[in-house]
């Protein structure tokens, strides 16, 4: 498996990595490697509700929650000189991810959520990334290099 763009968000991804200056953000939401589907099935889902529905299991580990980025959390830089675009976050930390309950983890997922009272069938999954793990009930720290970069 591998890092992508879902196919829903591609044309629109950076866009949405610009907008969280309000009631929208962008939300990171974990995937346990257990039952998740093969790159070329999660690249086709146009929402986050498809998505766990399609069998993909949220995170339950103790002490899980869905990150919600604000503007500072995200940056965009584009090099004028080489026309690339690239779109980074901050590590994501859960402080004590796990212990009385433990999950595996197999991918880490960086959504558009329109607004916080939004429904997870508006929410667009914009990134997913590889993030083999199990929770032991210490910190659990994901650190994408870079979500993702255009050319």
């Amino acid at each position: 498996m591998a890092s992508f763009i879902f196919d829903s968000a591609k044309g629109r991804w950076v866009e949405k990595f610009l907008l969280p200056v309000g009631g929208d953000n962008i939300i990171v939401v974990l995937l346990q490697s257990s039952g998740l589907q093969a790159d070329a099935t999660l690249n086709n889902y146009a929402t986050l509700s498809t998505l766990l529905a399609g069998g993909n299991a949220e995170a339950t580990f103790t002490n899980y929650s869905r990150k919600v980025l604000a503007a500072a959390d995200l940056s965009v830089s584009v090099n004028t000189g080489t026309g690339v675009t690239t779109v980074d976050a901050v590590d994501q930390v859960w402080s004590a991810a796990g212990g009385a309950l433990n999950n595996t983890m197999g991918a880490i997922c960086f959504c558009y959520r329109p607004t916080s009272g939004s429904l997870d069938s508006a929410i667009l999954p914009l990134t997913k990334h590889d993030y083999a793990t199990t929770t032991t009930g210490g910190n659990l720290t994901a650190q994408i290099p870079s979500i993702g970069t255009v050319t």
